[in-house]
């Protein structure tokens, strides 16, 4: 079998095999990745298939046959070998609760995309279209790919998904590089591998609270139980190995926030989304807003989503048209310059502490393109 490029097609399914393909890898410069998974009715991601190429061919890896990635987490780990991927926070955060390893070095071509003006979050389809002018079928997308064996159509799919990426990364890199904007790019590409594994850093979970809407609204001894209650959530949903929401939704997680008190009467009489959460987890939570508050972030309410006043809404505005206007001068997407949410935090913060405050995705190469026409305005 070959794919839509012509490469020859190898499903690898043996250990040994495997192994070898890793050590012949270590000489490679570039390496093409993805993977298919499965992720319904769990909260992390069942690993169906890796998809490796290189200038030769695509091996489709089956991970039922793997019984050690050590090899492979090696490979990750070299800082030479750059790992060429599509839109990565999905597969990078598989490959980190998978096996405990994500690249050293990545090259996403949907953010390369975005900062050549081609398009904001492009599909690996648009684009191979859009460069090549190759139609590539997206007919497997619902696919079970823990079933075995693989059908024909499941194995042109996966190969398919990145038979072009190598070729996708020698014509976004010159591009990118002419415009003088590779730097930038590697600097968001390493943003998304910092970005995965701090999502399973729990120092991170202990600020979920912060993203549950009207929580501005609760005092601070209950936003200290929202804080408790998201953070519980959040090791519930690992532990459990299923999705946030099917352990409770962020209306309940408010809900039992703002209770003035906290008994198995005061649980069983709010109106929650599941009726069955006071019977699963009742007792749970009682003992939970009842303990002291586990060492932690201190509550700030500085960072809460609270709404912006109409004088910061003006000003929220024109930091918008400033990022339109250097995204239209750049033919950059504004999306990847700078998304309404930054933008608020960053007037926020201005409010709060009498000074912009480039702090997260703000900082680096953003701050370096934003800070100059901006600063002007808050002058």
């Amino acid at each position: 079998m070959h794919a839509a490029n012509g490469r020859p097609i190898h499903l690898i399914e043996d250990q040994s095999e495997f192994e070898q393909l890793c050590q012949d890898w270590t000489a490679q410069g570039q390496l093409a990745f993805d993977t298919e998974f499965l992720r319904t009715n769990t909260f992390y991601p069942k690993l169906g298939l890796l998809q490796i190429a290189d200038e030769s061919a695509c091996f489709l890896i089956d991970p039922h046959s793997i019984s050690s990635w050590e090899k492979f987490t090696v490979l990750l780990k070299k800082p030479e070998t750059e790992f060429c991927v599509h839109s990565c926070s999905e597969d990078l955060n598989l490959l980190y609760t998978s096996i405990n390893s994500v690249p050293a070095k990545l090259f996403d071509s949907q953010i390369a995309a975005a900062f050549l003006g081609l398009g904001f979050s492009l599909s690996y389809q648009a684009l191979v279209l859009q460069l090549f002018g190759q139609e590539i079928p997206k007919d497997e997308t619902r696919s079970d790919w823990l079933k075995r064996p693989l059908s024909k159509t499941q194995i042109n799919y996966a190969a398919n998904d990145v038979c072009y990426l190598l070729d996708l990364q020698e014509v976004l890199q010159e591009q990118l590089a002419s415009k003088k904007m590779l730097s930038w790019f590697e600097e968001e590409c390493a943003n998304q591998i910092t970005l995965a594994i701090a999502f399973e850093n729990e120092d991170s979970w202990r600020n979920s609270y912060l993203g549950i809407s009207n929580s501005w609204k609760l005092s601070d001894k209950k936003l200290l139980r929202l804080q408790k209650l998201c953070l519980w959530r959040e090791l519930k949903a690992r532990e459990r190995n299923k999705p946030r929401n099917w352990i409770a939704k962020d209306v309940d997680m408010f809900c039992l926030a703002n209770l003035d008190s906290a008994t198995m009467d005061d649980v069983e009489q709010l109106e929650l989304s599941d009726r069955r959460f006071s019977s699963r987890y009742g007792n749970e939570i009682i003992d939970l807003l009842g303990s002291q508050m586990d060492s932690g972030p201190a509550i700030d309410r500085s960072q809460l989503n609270f709404p912006l006043r109409p004088a910061l809404r003006k000003k929220l505005k024109s930091c918008q048209s400033i990022v339109t206007g250097l995204a239209d001068k750049l033919s950059m997407a504004p999306e990847l310059l700078a998304r309404k949410r930054l933008l608020q935090d960053l007037v926020r913060d201005y409010d709060n502490y009498g000074e912009l405050r480039w702090r997260g995705e703000l900082s680096g190469w953003r701050r370096e393109l934003l800070e100059p026409e901006i600063k002007r305005l808050f002058a």
